[in-house]
């Protein structure tokens, strides 16, 4: 599964690979947190926001490299992480709250 994550944003020249990679791995330790058993909604959310908070501090990089986190960015991380959800059987969680910190 993780072989899959943020492909798009891989395959397009506009994001930096590099950033992406970082990415990639940021979303892999959300990953590894919700891959605890019995987790509530209140923990998924709160690992989610650590996640969003560590992405928010990448913005600069971004801009750096003449990129941006910008609104397709966005979906592609939260889709993303809803997919690491998904793999673990949590199908309630809202996307769109998932990643409500974000600054991008």
């Amino acid at each position: 599964m993780f072989a899959d994550l943020l492909l798009p944003m891989f395959d397009d020249e506009f994001y930096p690979d590099i950033l992406v990679a970082e990415l990639k791995q940021l979303i892999q330790q959300f990953a590894k947190h919700v891959s605890k058993s019995n987790l509530s909604e209140t923990d998924i959310y709160h690992f989610a926001d650590q996640t969003v908070q560590a992405i928010n501090k990448m913005k600069p990089q971004f801009e750096d490299l003449d990129s941006d986190l910008d609104d397709t960015a966005a979906d592609y991380i939260a889709e993303a992480m809803m997919m690491v959800l998904q793999d673990q059987g949590y199908f309630e969680i809202e996307m769109e709250e998932l990643i409500a910190t974000r600054e991008w």
